[in-house]
């Protein structure tokens, strides 16, 4: 009795995976994360994911000798993984030289103990602008430890628990809330005697609120700076294959799409699914190369990308 009442149970459980993931194929292909309601799939099962749960569901109906679903989601798996990487990697030839301008963004999972080694890490990069998601905490600030590890850099902390650090001067600087648990930090800087003008962001991660308003006001942000030597990068928290990106992408490119190097997912670690990090520039930058780091001292990938300014 009690076995028969653990199969059902597994049956129930493997046909409602299957109708999920028929849904979440569907989504994927339609309408993505337009509408909030279909976003939660199109969030929650990206295609590794999905690969991975047709090919455990295959198992357990091929186990119940239900030859034909159990073919039809096998079939599915390897579609979905191949589909997952054709989308994601990408294979750009190193440049021989590097950018003249480099930049990291980095979720660094409000680092305590571990500050002086991600600085360390950081300070290897020696890129001329580097941004940090959580880089301190809303109760504490780490201001003075970014600056006493990295000297060399200028330091600033944002609303969101954004750190900012750069080898060159924050001309000015402004805040706020996008919306509701998403926020921005706008930074007109100069670097190696050209000026930059920097977006950063937060965007809240809840699968369950909308992201649109957020995406729509960091597009209204960034639109009169799209001329300029501009960087919308942070903790997107939305992958980049989002339809709420295609007012950035209408004018703007994405660094690993341009000049990636391996896998563009970036969170979670240790087995990324998610390419919830990344980097977009205006028209005065063009990306030469752009990879991820690998580090288990946070849950994200880092993002290393050099660019080069784009003579007017």
């Amino acid at each position: 009795m009690i076995r028969a009442t653990w199969h059902r149970l597994l049956s129930a459980a493997a046909l409602g995976a299957t109708v999920l993931l028929a849904l979440a194929l569907l989504v994927r292909l339609t309408v993505r994360d337009s509408f909030f309601g279909p976003s939660v799939l199109f969030y929650a099962a990206p295609w590794p994911v999905m690969a991975a749960g047709a090919a455990v569901a295959a198992l357990f109906w091929r186990w119940k000798k239900r030859q034909l679903p159990a073919a039809a989601l096998a079939l599915f798996a390897v579609a979905a993984l191949a589909a997952w990487l054709q989308s994601s990697w990408q294979r750009h030839p190193r440049p021989t030289t590097r950018g003249a301008l480099r930049v990291v963004h980095w979720n660094v999972s409000r680092p305590a103990r571990g500050l002086p080694a991600i600085a360390r890490w950081l300070h290897a990069q020696d890129a001329d602008v580097i941004t940090l998601a959580e880089g301190h905490s809303r109760r504490r600030s780490t201001l003075a430890q970014w600056q006493a590890e990295l000297p060399e850099y200028e330091a600033a902390e944002f609303i969101g628990e954004m750190s900012f650090l750069i080898h060159g001067h924050i001309i000015a600087r402004e805040d706020h809330v996008l919306t509701d648990g998403s926020y921005y930090a706008l930074i007109h800087a100069e670097v190696r005697g050209q000026p930059l003008t920097i977006l950063q962001v937060d965007i809240n991660a809840s699968q369950f609120r909308a992201r649109a308003r957020a995406f729509t006001n960091l597009a209204a942000l960034a639109a009169p700076h799209f001329g300029e030597n501009l960087i919308v990068l942070g903790d997107f928290n939305t992958p980049r294959e989002s339809a709420l990106l295609a007012p950035l992408r209408a004018e703007m490119k994405q660094a690993f799409e341009s000049a990636g190097d391996g896998l563009a997912e970036t969170w979670p670690m240790p087995l990324p699914v998610l390419s919830l990090d990344q980097i977009w520039t205006g028209r005065g930058l063009r990306a030469v190369h752009c990879e991820h780091g690998h580090s288990l001292r946070s849950d994200h990938r880092a993002v290393i990308a050099d660019f080069d300014f784009v003579p007017r």
